[in-house]
């Protein structure tokens, strides 16, 4: 696990993320490059976050920074539209 300085830095790694297609990985948290729909995000139980993080049916805009509490990972993002930049563990 990275220390929250070490995440809020970007030196834990980041992917950028556009397409409909969910993509998997390790992550604690994203900034929308482009504004965007999330269609769905998983934590590491497979549980949608959606809900919890106020995301349901909303359009992000650029610049918006989400995370998720510190004992979650997201583990699956979708998208409808726009693209994200997401920050590794």
């Amino acid at each position: 696990m990275s220390s929250s300085t070490e995440f809020m830095a970007g030196f834990t790694g980041s992917r950028v993320v556009s397409g409909t297609s969910a993509v998997t990985g390790n992550w604690r948290g994203f900034i929308v490059n482009a504004d965007c729909v999330v269609s769905a995000i998983l934590d590491e139980a497979n549980a949608s976050l959606l809900t919890s993080l106020g995301l349901s049916g909303v359009t992000l805009r650029q610049g918006a920074f989400i995370v998720v509490h510190e004992e979650k990972i997201i583990r699956s993002i979708t998208l409808t539209s726009g693209s994200v930049v997401m920050y590794n563990i």
